[in-house]
């Protein structure tokens, strides 16, 4: 029988990554919405309660809406962490912060359970066809022992550095992202008021130096009809992922202005459209409604 492997989490990320596991291991799931998994255990997987995977898994996944979470399930009130087996590896793939990894990998650490921060990084799509980037904090040895798993998740890993590294990383890109995003936005818009055919000011920005995943992406796959496509991210995550990289860039004395001019744009959107509404609907439907 093959290793057994669990992932508590499987919301769109959660499912997507998870997908990658069911038929090279024997997959076990967890999600508080039973039926998100339903799609996973008709590929293969288990699903079973949260408890269960902790005690039998020597490699668990995590993948939640964000840290507190995170601490919520291995240390509240009916937390997973006493159920770990020493030796255990806890693989956290949650958008979450240096300062959380510390907390929990010391509390880890008193029970024998190893920890590695490792976000993903491409989206829900690359997730799932397995090319997205997973970028991972943690000791040598423990990064050594899982990489094999890892690298069924996607074959682009990076070893960034130790505990926190993997989450700061992730940061890093979302806020880059989020900011590439409006930048896109707003160029494109006006390379339209220009009297230019969106269609033509994206060909011409990806075949020059201004070209970016928002452009290379998701106007030409999810933009280019009159009824966009859902990315599968929200606008509440996206503020949620820019919030935590101005926090770590605070806590370090970094400036970061113009991530900062980008929470203050997210909060905007969602305010006009809601935490809930896609990233798709704020691409196109900013500038029409403005």
């Amino acid at each position: 029988m093959s290793e057994k492997i669990g992932f508590i989490g499987i919301g769109a990320m959660g499912s997507a990554i998870a997908s990658r596991l069911v038929e090279p291991f024997d997959l076990y799931v967890n999600d508080r919405n039973r039926v998100a998994a339903d799609e996973l255990v008709a590929a293969g997987a288990t699903f079973t309660d949260a408890a269960e995977i902790a005690r039998t898994c020597r490699v668990v996944f995590l993948c939640l809406p964000a840290p507190t979470h995170v601490d919520q399930l291995l240390f509240g009130d009916e937390g997973i962490a006493k159920d770990l087996a020493v030796g255990t590896v806890v693989v956290d793939i949650t958008t979450g912060t240096p300062t959380a990894d510390y907390q929990v990998v010391a509390a880890l650490g008193e029970r024998g359970v190893k920890f590695l921060d490792s976000p993903i990084g491409g989206g829900v799509r690359r997730a799932r066809e397995g090319t997205a980037t997973l970028m991972v904090g943690g000791d040598d040895d423990v990064f050594a022992e899982v990489v094999e798993v890892l690298e069924a998740v996607t074959p682009d890993v990076h070893h960034v550095g130790p505990v926190g590294a993997g989450h700061a990383m992730k940061l890093v890109n979302n806020l880059l992202n989020s900011c590439n995003r409006f930048a896109a936005l707003e160029a494109i818009r006006l390379g339209q008021a220009c009297g230019i055919e969106q269609s033509t000011v994206v060909a011409v920005l990806n075949s020059s130096t201004g070209r970016n995943y928002t452009t290379e992406y998701t106007f030409p796959t999810l933009l280019s009809e009159p009824d966009y496509k859902l990315q599968g991210f929200t606008l509440d995550l996206m503020r949620k992922d820019v919030h935590l990289a101005n926090e770590l860039a605070a806590s370090m004395n970094h400036a970061t202005p113009i991530g900062h001019l980008v929470e203050e744009m997210t909060e905007t959107a969602i305010e006009r459209f809601g935490g809930d509404a896609d990233q798709s609907q704020l691409m196109a439907e900013w500038y029409p409604r403005g």
